[in-house]
Formats: C-alpha cells, sequence, structure tokens
C-alpha cells in the first residue's frame, strides 16, 4: 500500500474529471508545495461535516489528482486545476500536527470505457445541455466523451450532492453499471 497526502472536500472527481480548488488552509498550501516539489499528486475524498462524533468524516474511497495549472485568484488565494487520475479505497488515515490527513490506499481498478445504452442516452443528452447552460463547468472539458457510459456516469456523481455513504456504495464496484442505475433513478425522478 502507498501512502498519499488526502484533500477531503464535500464534492469530489473522478479519473477523467477536472476541479478547480481555491488553496487558503496552510496545511493544504504545504500539500500543493510537496506535490510540486516532488511532482506528485494527492488524494481527494468526500468529507461530511455533519457525521455524529467519533464517527469516520471521510469516505472510503477516493480519487488521486494530479496539479494540471495554478493561477493568482482575485482574492489573493492560490488557484489550481487537478485532474483525476486513479481510484483508490483508504485503508487508514494518519493526521499530521498541522491537520494535514495522509492516507495509506490500495489503489482501484479503473471503470472500464463502454457504449452508453439507449436507456441512458438521456443522461448524456442532459450532461450536455448542462454543460451549454453553465460553461464553467463545461469549458473544463475541451475532449467529451458523451458515448462512454463510464466517462458519463462519472462526470454525473462529480456534479450531484453525495453522501459518503451513497458515493462509498457506488465507488466499490469495478464498472459503472450501480452508477448508471442510481443516476438513471435519480434524475428521471428530478425530471418528473
Amino acid at each position: 500500500m502507498e501512502e498519499i497526502m488526502l484533500f477531503p472536500l464535500s464534492s469530489i472527481v473522478l479519473p477523467e474529471g477536472k476541479m478547480k480548488l481555491r488553496i487558503f488552509e496552510p496545511r493544504y498550501k504545504r500539500m500543493v508545495a510537496e506535490c510540486s516539489k516532488a511532482n506528485s499528486g494527492f488524494g481527494m475524498c468526500l468529507f461530511d461535516s455533519k457525521i455524529k462524533p467519533n464517527a469516520n468524516p471521510l469516505s472510503e474511497f477516493g480519487t488521486w489528482v494530479k496539479i494540471v495549472d495554478f493561477e493568482s485568484l482575485s482574492d489573493g488565494l492560490l488557484g489550481i486545476t487537478v485532474v483525476g487520475i486513479k481510484r483508490f479505497a483508504i485503508h487508514k488515515v494518519r493526521v499530521e500536527y498541522d491537520g494535514l490527513r495522509r492516507a495509506k490506499v490500495e489503489w482501484q481498478p479503473s471503470w472500464p470505457t463502454e457504449s452508453i445504452g439507449d436507456a441512458q442516452m438521456f443522461l448524456s443528452h442532459h450532461l450536455q445541455n448542462l454543460y451549454k447552460e453553465f460553461p464553467q463547468i463545461g469549458e473544463l472539458y475541451p475532449h467529451r466523451f458523451f458515448d462512454d457510459a463510464s466517462w458519463v456516469a462519472q462526470r454525473w456523481l462529480e456534479l450531484l450532492p453525495l453522501s459518503n455513504q451513497q458515493f462509498d456504495a457506488l465507488s466499490q464496484h469495478e464498472d459503472c453499471h450501480r452508477a448508471l442505475a442510481f443516476l438513471t433513478q435519480t434524475i428521471e425522478t428530478y425530471n418528473d
């Protein structure tokens, strides 16, 4: 198992996904500096602040990401853009002096590419419309794979407000089928 730095958030990025982050806490500035120095990445996982005391606020799964862009934001903060590289399962977490978490992780296989079926085609169409309606999200993806069920499922999971339990239940599988079933039910319900 490998040990990686963790950046827990209320949202997630998955393989091939991109996200812009604002870095302001000293522990995460240190994390970014260490990643830059080592030409390495860090892990992102979900963080649930509403978890009961003494319960684990972190998801059991996450994504290892690499920094692909830096910028100075108008408020003086550091902005970074990350891209999801590979999935992992968290086995053991330790917390350093400044609150930065490091986790022993086991790498998980990426969901295989597969053609999107007719029954899920509406997920692809709705995602395309969402990127048109919110160009700041769509501009992260100059290359879009709306015909790939895994790519579409992962982009939707990044956008939806998932609980740790929901995310972990979907992430434990080796393909996108369970996620597609969940998304089909969720988005059809929302559109009714």
